[in-house]
């Protein structure tokens, strides 16, 4: 077919819309307009590829397509492109919530930068964390950038817009527990129901899904070790199983002797209750389970051990921050920054110090004096 169409600059504006035509559904012309291009040369390129695509039948020339419908079907092809279903679950919650509301029926093509800085704004204005709105805006411009680069869309809306600044979005300063604040919890929690469950998370640095998704296969308490394989994760209400959150977070950790013979009486006790209920139970050869041997919830082990910190007397610190009290105290103790890395599953050494490089005030200053003995004793 013949592409017709043409190119032309917005005097208002500043920027240059092209039209050109494709061939729709049941073979018929459709025009196709597309605005916000910056310069001729953008536009010219865009309609080349936009023809190409056509051609290759890969075009969806869909003038009427919404920005909430567009969403809709992002989030439903974010499973199939192989994200976690956590992660695709987060991505829901936030754009049906924020998103789709602020944008209404608005057309995926007339979504602009000031759509979204409203929408930011307003997200503010109800007490939303700016992290939290810096996040949505992390996954809105991934999502119109799918759409930009199948030419659905001339410009990603997102790059334009002025989500909160990164300083004002950082996550808050990690709480961390001193090493005798630690070994005060953990003596108030001896006994505790949890208490293992407790000691494993701050003497491994585990993540709370790890920990609870971590079954008797994969600990070997003879040889003090234990390997992540799994992560327990809850959609909806219901309980899953799912890989580590990336590839170095499937990882063999060293445990203490301790820490060891503490999952020894724990897992004692655990047949014991197996004896005394039949089979059935603990079914998925979890570490930790509940009395009925179903895995725990997330959240009520989270809640517990808030409890646990508040009869402790010793300041509050979210669950999580168990995982930064080990890798503080590691690194505060003079172990290596690498070791450090492999054993929190973190992507890089650099994310590690990056990370946690505030907690060693006192490192250059060893480093200085460490170089001028060297010197001064080499002459």
């Amino acid at each position: 077919m013949n592409y017709g169409g043409s190119i032309k600059r917005d005097p208002d504006r500043g920027t240059w819309t092209l039209v050109v035509d494709v061939e729709g559904l049941g073979g018929q012309r459709r025009q196709v307009k597309r605005r916000g291009f910056a310069t001729k040369r953008e536009a010219q390129s865009a309609r080349l590829e936009i023809i190409d695509d056509s051609r290759n039948g890969l075009f969806r020339a869909d003038e009427k397509l919404t920005a909430n419908a567009y969403l809709g079907e992002w989030m439903d092809g974010l499973a199939s492109s192989g994200r976690r279903a956590s992660t695709v679950t987060r991505y829901r919650g936030l754009i049906e919530r924020h998103a789709l509301p602020q944008l209404g029926e608005v057309l995926l093509l007339d979504v602009t930068p000031i759509h979204l800085d409203v929408m930011y704004r307003t997200m503010h204005s109800a007490g939303l964390s700016a992290r939290s709105v810096r996040f949505l805006h992390a996954v809105l411009h991934r999502a119109f950038a799918d759409a930009e680069r199948k030419h659905i869309i001339a410009r990603n809306p997102a790059t334009g817009a002025s989500p909160p600044s990164a300083s004002s979005a950082r996550a808050p300063e990690q709480s961390v527990w001193s090493a005798a604040e630690l070994a005060r919890f953990l003596t108030s929690v001896d006994g505790h129901p949890h208490g293992t469950l407790f000691r494993l998370t701050v003497l491994t640095g585990l993540r709370r899904g790890e920990v609870l998704g971590l079954t008797w296969s994969c600990v070997d308490l003879r040889e003090k070790r234990l390997v992540v394989r799994q992560t327990l994760i809850e959609i909806a209400g219901q309980l899953h199983t799912a890989e580590p959150k990336t590839a170095r977070s499937r990882r063999t950790v060293d445990i203490d002797t301790a820490t060891a013979a503490a999952l020894e009486g724990h897992h004692a006790r655990q047949r014991q209750i197996a004896a005394r209920v039949g089979e059935p139970w603990n079914e998925r050869n979890l570490v930790f389970v509940s009395p009925d041997g179903n895995p725990y919830k997330p959240e009520s082990v989270s809640q517990a051990f808030e409890r646990a910190t508040a009869r402790s007397g010793l300041p509050r610190l979210r669950f999580h921050d168990l995982r930064h009290t080990h890798a503080t105290l590691l690194l505060a103790s003079g172990a290596n920054a690498k070791i450090v890395s492999d054993r929190l599953g973190h992507s890089s050494v650099a994310f590690t110090l990056d990370t946690y490089g505030h907690v060693l005030p006192g490192q250059q200053a060893h480093a200085a004096s460490a170089v001028a003995d060297l010197i001064d004793g080499s002459s």
